[in-house]
Order: structure tokens, then C-alpha cells, then sequence
């Protein structure tokens, strides 16, 4: 069996990476309010206008702080209209209101709050 070089390994991990991005591992439907969903989630699209709880979810998106700092957004709720697709690290979605389809890559086992 042949070993492969730098450059193939290099390319098969790109291959793998980005076949994860557009083929997910598994896609979940959100829609219910006040029940936290956890991932990770890489991406997420609004299947109507949807409004993400921050305050009780990790979006893994930042919002500036005092002076040039940066911090975990955890003040204003994000408000996704229908059809947006937003990419983050979503460690956990909550909405407020509306639909939201949530896609992980392979191997993760997407948790409910009971």
C-alpha cells in the first residue's frame, strides 16, 4: 500500500472539511420556543423570521466592549429573517419566536432540554 505525500493528506483533509460544510452531518429543525438546543451548530437558516434568545444560548458571535475589547454577544437578541443563513459556532441555540433549520457536522449528537 502506498503512503501518501504531504500535499495528498493536505488535500484529503480539504476534501473532508469542505464535504462537511455542504453535505451536513445531520440538520435539525428548531422550532420551539424557550427550549435550549445543543450542538455545536456551524451554521443555521431561518425557515421564517426567527428570533434567537442570546441571553440563554452560546451563538459564538462577539460584539464589541468597552474600549476595543470583544465579548461573547449576550445583550440584543438576533433577529433572522426567513431564508438568512448565518455560519458561527453555535454551542447552543434558543429561540424566542419562529423556525430555524440548525446543521452540525458528522459525529455530533445534538442534545434537547427537556
Amino acid at each position: 500500500m502506498a503512503q501518501q505525500t504531504n500535499t495528498e493528506r493536505i488535500l484529503s483533509n480539504l476534501h473532508d472539511v469542505m464535504l462537511d460544510t455542504i453535505e451536513p452531518g445531520s440538520t435539525t429543525l428548531i422550532d420551539e420556543a424557550d427550549k435550549e438546543f445543543t450542538g455545536p451548530f456551524y451554521a443555521i437558516t431561518a425557515l421564517s423570521d426567527a428570533v434567537i434568545d442570546v441571553s440563554e444560548c452560546n451563538t459564538g458571535i462577539k460584539q464589541k466592549a468597552a474600549g476595543a475589547a470583544l465579548e461573547d454577544l449576550n445583550a440584543t437578541n438576533i433577529t433572522v429573517i426567513q431564508g438568512m443563513t448565518i455560519y458561527s459556532h453555535f454551542e447552543s441555540i434558543n429561540l424566542d419566536s419562529g423556525s430555524i433549520l440548525a446543521y452540525a457536522r458528522k459525529g455530533v449528537t445534538v442534545t434537547v432540554e427537556a
